[in-house]
């Protein structure tokens, strides 16, 4: 397979992951419909600089030690777990409160700078399956003579995937018919959001069989 190949399958293999409804998509959508355009942004830096984080851990190896020292797979899965737990539950005691966003608070000043882009970044790096499914994605394309700027290409090129990828939603869901909608049904979607991320959080913790 050619160095443009190798590139072109990691591209499609992380799209269609990606694209999966999971804790990052649930995170920035939620932000951004409740909080703003802004705050949707900064989540989605967060989850982009997560994935840049996590790509280069499996590049250097790290998803390797986790398959060979159960506990640490085990350690990272906790802390995950406990945390998508944390927001989930979070998220549905708040659902009966107010929305923050309103016209005053169009450019996302609802919450400070950083807080949406903490949450986005710690919500993907607390997924150990991401770290194993970069593992396996460069196991499976990479040979062993695969020049190092293939490699570090492809972890610039999750991390663009990832950022585009995960802007465009907050700008979709950030949107005047996206935060109208939103309002009217605030405690339904949040309830529902919050119960998804407290069993993918969950799953997490529980052993699986």
């Amino acid at each position: 397979m050619s160095d443009w190949a190798v590139l072109g399958s990691v591209f499609a293999v992380h799209l269609l992951a990606m694209v999966s409804p999971g804790p990052n998509v649930l995170v920035v959508t939620q932000t951004a419909a409740s909080e703003g355009r802004r705050a949707g942004v900064r989540a989605a830096l967060g989850i982009a600089a997560g994935a840049a984080m996590l790509s280069s851990a499996a590049l250097a190896g790290v998803s390797v030690l986790m398959t060979q020292f159960a506990w640490l797979h085990a350690a990272l899965r906790f802390l995950g777990g406990g945390y998508l737990l944390y927001l989930g539950v979070r998220l549905w005691r708040s659902a009966a409160a107010r929305a923050a966003f309103s016209a005053a608070t169009a450019d996302g000043i609802a919450r400070s700078d950083w807080r949406a882009f903490r949450i986005g970044l710690a919500t993907n790096l607390t997924n150990p399956k991401a770290l194993v499914f970069y593992g396996s994605v460069f196991a499976a394309l990479f040979a062993p003579d695969t020049p190092l700027w293939v490699r570090l290409a492809a972890v610039g090129m999750i991390a663009a995937n990832s950022t585009g990828f995960h802007v465009a939603l907050a700008c979709l869901f950030s949107t005047p018919r996206a935060q109208a909608g939103y309002q009217r049904i605030k405690p339904w979607i949040d309830r529902a959001a919050g119960t998804a991320l407290a069993l993918l959080g969950l799953r997490l913790l529980l052993p699986s069989r």
